[in-house]
């Protein structure tokens, strides 16, 4: 029975190491994220088409998401964005006229920002932005 509590202590003390050293902290995040821009589908629509979203982070908390049609080589709008991370997520501020996006879980691969998008807090599934030459 003591060996049995010994290697659940262990297994426990394992488990709480690996669930926090798995998630990068805010400011490794930040540090990947910023002077870059970030290309993929949010989940926006322009005219009733669907858009491509490229958001380009800057340093001071705003930005810009230069959108485009997929089907045309015509850029559809630019909003300008307030963002932040809080505790590993991507909160993405459009101003009144578009809802609180937020990814949740954010994780930087390389050229790649995954994360979960909520919308209004409606879950919209897994995001992927590639990070544009």
């Amino acid at each position: 029975m003591k060996t049995v509590k010994k290697y659940a202590s262990i297994l426990m003390i394992l488990t709480l190491f690996v669930g926090f050293t798995s998630c990068e902290d805010d400011d490794t995040i930040f540090d990947h994220i910023v002077g870059r821009t970030w290309v993929g589908d949010l989940g926006f629509y322009v005219d009733g088409e669907p858009v491509e979203s490229g958001i380009t982070f800057k340093s001071n908390g705003f930005g810009q998401d230069e959108q485009w049609f997929y089907d045309w080589d015509q850029r559809a709008a630019i909003l300008d964005v307030r963002w932040w991370i809080d505790h590993g997520d991507l909160y993405l501020d459009y101003g009144n006229r578009y809802p609180l996006l937020v990814l949740e879980a954010i994780y930087v691969d390389g050229r790649y920002l995954t994360g979960r998008l909520y919308s209004n807090n409606i879950d919209q599934g897994t995001v992927t932005l590639v990070m544009a030459d």
